[in-house]
């Protein structure tokens, strides 16, 4: 099975060299980012922000995100994508097309991500394909009007173009962004390199290096632009939020200041000093509380009112800074969350489908749901407020009832003065709140910075060649091994006489092998008369020198062959057998009693008009069926015209008076039986042999082809039945034998002494001549 073995490694060694030939490289481009931003007027001021997760997996997320990867594709010129076609291979001409096309206008969006092809011309001229149309002598340079599209195409290489063309077939791809941002960011590895320093790995492996290279510079670059304007839009708007409550409470301040002077001014009241404190700080209190409430049912109705628009994501934005500080805020902050986080999730879902698509519907529905919810909870949170409001402001008008009953030049210049108070505080609450959100607006600095900006990849990455060689070898190797061993199991054929002997259980007694000859047996099958110094011939000297341990008393002997199935060799081995006796000196003949498959009178040129059958049934004498041969002792008697009832013939009395006629005048009597597996003619013939020889064929004959000699031992009681091994292939083999009956025998024969196959040297290797 060793062939086998080299069989499979060559063929992995082909497919390995075939899947190296024509599996497209893979390059790998990748840039390191660290994460992290200081905001020392934050720290300083305690401002705090809202709508922001600064989280290292938020930001991660943000640069999967298919929303950042379509902004950083609007900065790379894949509009359209340039393509070369091969036998097997397809190649993107990224930056590297020899010619460009600028569309100027799409009239039919089916032409989106599907192959125009283009065919070059001699001349300035070209051939469009597309959607089964063909479109011939378009000029390049000039404006093309196509039912699908406008476009200009121009050439920048000419060289490089008449190289492709005469190799590869051209076409080009209008990409979608939508399908582009798909595309992209299912291939995006974004993974965190070490968490303590924040730093984050982006890669991306493509076909052509300066795509990989510039997709990974693209999403580094518009991660750190984008973080940076999210930021600041978040502060912008709590700015502009402020900026318009300034202008509010300025003028409330305004007149509460001019009616304050006004009233001094006529009533001459400069201090309040006369008035009691008590009252006053419970006025104070009371009127503080009031006016709080009354700005918090403001700020209510205002987000009343833009959440029962239709809120873009920047509207959610804005209604999180009014949130700021107010009793209320944590009530909202969950569910505007929420609502902001659904209204992103359907402008994610809007790059890659319509308004009509089923999902965007469910999140409309949930947005809905949200909003509602959202707008209940302010209205109860505005009853709850109003209703404070009138509780507070009768606690206030018990409280003026009382302190009313003073002088009201005092209550009423008391009045004014502590309502020019209030707005003034707030007024300037307002003013230091700006301040402190331009400083963070101004004194935030975004960390994020490229450690390692990506660069053009100076290999592949895949196919890796030792990987992929070694994974085809072994896939070979353990192929070859799998099919060795399924041979292995499913072989079942006999192969040595130590198969024999093992299978049998020692039971059956070994003659001999002979070997495998190597060329055409002629019809005769007679080949020891023609090479008698060959190996076959000294096989079958071993044998008839074995045969002396069966049996070794003096007189005639019969020795009756046979064998499981046609094919075995039977008939080669009783004429083969009987002229090496022959050439011993002894007369010997052979009878063909294989009656209804006769071969004898075939391989011999004999005439089969009498024999076995004509013999037995008395019709011809010995003397007329026996027929010479060409070698001196031999004779035969054929098989005669086929019987027919062979087997009466056999089992017969005349049988036995033919084989005492012909020991009177022959020293060995061979008889070629039928085959014992088929039928039981010879079962007899083998019981009264003196040598009864079973014959298998190496290669050929089936293991449980042995269960029938253990059976003609056991139950036909042929004690003295041995085995000879036909057609052995002692080049693949070697031998070691042990035979007898009750004694034991030694005998090497694998072809290292040499010898002959018909007088042809038997060719041996270099390591069979080294053991």
């Amino acid at each position: 099975s060793l062939l086998w073995l080299v069989l499979f490694l060559v063929l992995g060694m082909g497919g390995a060299f075939i899947y190296l030939r024509y599996t497209p490289l893979t390059y790998q481009a990748r840039a390191i980012l660290q994460i992290g931003e200081e905001d020392s007027a934050n720290r300083i001021l305690n401002v705090s922000q809202f709508a922001e997760d600064n989280t290292l997996e938020a930001k991660i997320e943000l640069m999967r995100s298919r929303l950042l990867v379509q902004n950083a594709l609007e900065n790379m010129p894949l509009e359209v994508g340039y393509f070369a076609k091969g036998q097997i291979l397809t190649n993107e001409h990224y930056v590297l097309s020899p010619y460009q096309i600028e569309v100027e206008s799409i009239k039919d969006s089916t032409i989106f991500n599907r192959p125009i092809f283009i065919n070059f011309n001699e001349g300035n001229s070209f051939t469009i394909q597309q959607g089964g149309k063909t479109f011939d002598n378009l000029s390049v340079g000039s404006l093309i009007e196509l039912p699908t599209f406008t476009f200009t195409l121009t050439i920048t290489d000419i060289n490089s173009l008449n190289e492709l063309r005469n190799q590869d077939q051209l076409y080009v791809v209008l990409n979608s962004r939508e399908v582009l941002a798909k595309k992209f960011a299912s291939k995006l590895d974004v993974h965190v390199l070490n968490s303590t320093a924040k730093t984050v790995e982006v890669s991306y492996k493509a076909n052509n290096t300066y795509l990989a290279r510039d997709f990974v510079a693209a999403v580094a670059h518009e991660f750190i632009r984008f973080d940076l304007e999210k930021r600041k839009r978040s502060d912008d708007n709590i700015l502009s939020f402020i900026d318009a409550q300034i202008d509010t409470v300025f003028e409330r301040l305004k007149d509460s200041e001019v009616l304050l002077n006004e009233y001094k001014q006529v009533n001459k009241i400069t201090d309040l000093n006369s008035i009691s404190g008590v009252y006053l700080e419970r006025l104070n209190d009371l009127e503080n509380r009031v006016i709080e409430f009354e700005i918090e049912e403001k700020l209510l109705g205002q987000l009343e009112k833009l959440t029962s628009k239709n809120s873009s994501e920047i509207a959610v934005n804005n209604l999180l800074p009014i949130l700021a500080g107010s009793n209320f805020e944590s009530s909202l902050k969950t569910s505007l969350g929420d609502l902001h986080m659904l209204l992103l999730k359907r402008e994610e879902m809007l790059f890659t489908v319509t308004d009509d698509n089923n999902i965007v519907k469910g999140i409309d529905f949930q947005i809905e749901i949200q909003r509602s919810l959202i707008i209940e909870t302010i209205k109860a949170l505005r009853a709850k407020l109003s209703a404070r409001i009138i509780e507070l402001k009768s606690k206030l008008k018990g409280v003026e009832t009382v302190y009313y009953g003073l002088p009201t030049k005092e209550l009423e210049f008391a009045r004014l003065e502590r309502l020019f108070a209030i707005n003034e505080k707030y007024y300037t609450m307002l003013l230091e709140k700006r301040i402190e959100y331009q400083i963070s607006k101004e004194g935030f600095v975004s960390q994020n910075q490229i450690l390692e900006e990506p660069r053009l990849p100076d290999a592949p990455i895949a196919p890796q060649k030792k990987m992929v060689l070694f994974s085809f070898l072994l896939g070979g190797l353990l192929l070859g091994f799998i099919f060795i061993s399924v041979r292995y199991l499913l072989h079942n054929e006999v192969t040595s006489l130590n198969e024999i002997v093992r299978l049998s259980n020692a039971s059956i007694s070994t003659l001999g092998i002979i070997p495998k000859y190597k060329h055409d047996i002629p019809i005769s099958m007679l080949l020891i008369n023609k090479s008698p110094k060959s190996i076959i011939a000294e096989a079958f000297r071993n044998i008839r020198t074995n045969l002396q341990f069966i049996d070794n008393s003096p007189g005639p002997k019969i020795a009756a062959i046979t064998s499981t199935i046609s094919g075995e060799g039977k008939t080669f081995i009783a004429i083969n057998l009987a002229g090496i006796i022959a050439f011993s000196g002894k007369r010997v003949v052979v009878l063909d009693l294989d009656m209804r498959k006769p071969k004898i009178h075939k391989g011999m040129k004999l005439k089969n008009q009498v024999g076995m059958s004509t013999l037995l049934i008395g019709k011809t004498t010995v003397t007329e069926c026996i027929q010479k041969s060409k070698l001196e002792n031999l004779d035969f008697i054929t098989a005669g015209p086929i019987p027919p009832n062979p087997s009466e013939l056999i089992i017969g009395s005349k049988m036995d008076e033919v084989l005492e006629e012909l020991k009177k005048s022959y020293d060995f009597i061979i008889i070629d039986t039928p085959p014992v597996g088929l039928v039981t003619d010879g079962v007899s013939m083998i019981q009264k042999a003196d040598y009864p020889l079973y014959v298998f064929r190496a290669d050929y004959s089936k293991k449980q082809f042995i269960h029938n000699v253990d059976r003609l031992n056991n139950e036909s009681k042929i004690s003295k039945l041995s085995v000879i091994l036909n057609g052995v292939d002692l080049d693949r083999n070697r031998y070691s034998y042990n035979y007898g009956y009750g004694y034991s025998y030694g005998y090497g024969y694998g072809g290292t002494g040499g010898g002959y196959y018909d007088d042809v040297k038997v060719k041996r290797g270099f390591f069979k001549r080294r053991k």
